[in-house]
């Protein structure tokens, strides 16, 4: 009788450990959400249509289009100072702007 009793006890054993190695994969747990660091800027020259440098904290980011119009992506989110330069070195605006995630506007007027 004990020997019974061993035996459907060990069969147990060994089914539990089969059905939780068999399931273990059916466990999802919760990912934490992604924090967004970056976004996207779209730069416009509000009152000249010509070709400028872009630079945010110093650093050049890029040339807008002949009409002015320029799209930065990766952007990083915080309080940023903007520049922007004609290239034939006549005019020149600047401003400071908290970028966020996601798109962001940032319109210049140059004198």
């Amino acid at each position: 009788m004990k020997k019974n009793v061993l035996i459907k006890s060990i069969l147990v054993l060994v089914a539990i450990a089969i059905f939780a190695l068999v399931f273990v994969g059916c466990i999802s747990f919760p990912t934490p959400p992604v924090v967004p660091t970056t976004g996207t800027v779209i730069i416009s020259i509000a009152n000249d249509n010509y070709w400028y440098d872009i630079y945010i904290d110093g650093s050049f980011w890029g040339q807008t289009n002949w009409s002015g119009d320029l799209t930065l992506y990766n952007v990083p989110i915080g309080y940023h100072f903007f520049q922007a330069y004609d290239i034939s070195g006549w005019l020149y605006g600047s401003l400071y702007q908290t970028i966020n995630a996601g798109t962001n506007y940032v319109t210049f007027w140059v004198w």
